[in-house]
């Protein structure tokens, strides 16, 4: 699932291009196109990246993310014009764990009626833990809404959701579950990074080291074996970093990485607090 932050603004610690050229952009869908990908991750918080995917959003599954504690209807009919369609596949909650219980059940009441109307054909949250999953399949359940997808974080620092026995639930009752943060905003791509140097990102780059396995591939054969998961967004600034993800994830088994790379730091693994 091609990720669109970049094509707004500068997003990503480790994203030293900024925002995207509009020659850029058409390049990476191309080669999006040559490896099959055909979901777009995009949101209204991302700057103008809706508007630029226009030329390029019926060629995709494209799913966005709106505050569902504002007008939901409201926010999905200005993403529709700017995305130039008449239905987009999914709409995320965005702002999930923010909201009371109250306030995501009216939401999830909210986003189905967006299936109702035409809008969107599957909705759900983007949260970032255990609790949040759990908080998202409970409201939707008890306003009888169907949680269609749901987006977490995961990689091979972050595993507090491997064996989550709630997405294991809702995988088997056909929810979309999609990952994001497989590379910790580039953090375990990048040597270099400013957080390199903690020691459980410094412990991951000597295992790459030692095992002769290259840092994309480490982090994409752990994802690619997560029980639960249907997609794994991907952000890139440039069309042979995406041509590099698509040979790697076609040549990597599915491998869960070792549990002694977890981390427990919060601070490091949920980009929130940084």
């Amino acid at each position: 699932m091609l990720g669109t932050a970049q094509w707004g603004h500068g997003y990503g610690v480790t994203n030293s291009v900024g925002r995207l050229s509009d020659d850029t952009l058409a390049d990476i869908v191309a080669v999006a196109r040559e490896w099959g990908i055909d979901a777009v991750d995009t949101a209204l918080g991302y700057g103008d990246a809706q508007a630029r995917l226009q030329p390029f959003a019926h060629d995709f599954a494209v799913t966005s993310k709106v505050a569902a504690g504002g007008d939901v209807s409201e926010q999905v009919r200005e993403a529709l014009l700017e995305l130039g369609l008449d239905q987009v596949h999914g709409v995320l909650a965005h702002d999930w764990d923010a909201l009371d219980p109250d306030e995501q059940r009216r939401a999830a009441s909210a986003l189905t009626r967006l299936i109702e109307r035409g809008d969107a054909r599957t909705v759900g949250a983007s949260v970032y833990d255990s609790a949040g999953v759990a908080s998202a399949a409970h409201a939707f359940r008890s306003t009888q809404s169907r949680l269609g997808v749901i987006q977490v974080p995961a990689n091979v620092l972050d595993r507090r959701l491997d064996s989550d026995p709630e997405l294991l639930e809702l995988a088997a009752q056909g929810t979309q579950i999609v990952v994001r943060s497989a590379f910790l905003q580039g953090v375990l791509l990048d040597p270099a990074s400013p957080r390199a140097n903690h020691p459980d990102v410094d412990r991951v780059l000597r295992v790459a080291a030692e095992s002769a396995t290259s840092l994309l591939a480490l982090c994409l054969s752990h994802v690619k074996a997560l029980p639960w998961a249907s997609h794994v967004v991907v952000g890139v600034t440039t069309p042979e970093e995406l041509n590099e993800i698509g040979a790697t994830w076609a040549s990597v088994e599915p491998h869960l990485a070792d549990p002694s790379l977890a981390s427990a730091d919060l601070g490091l693994i949920d980009p929130r607090r940084w």
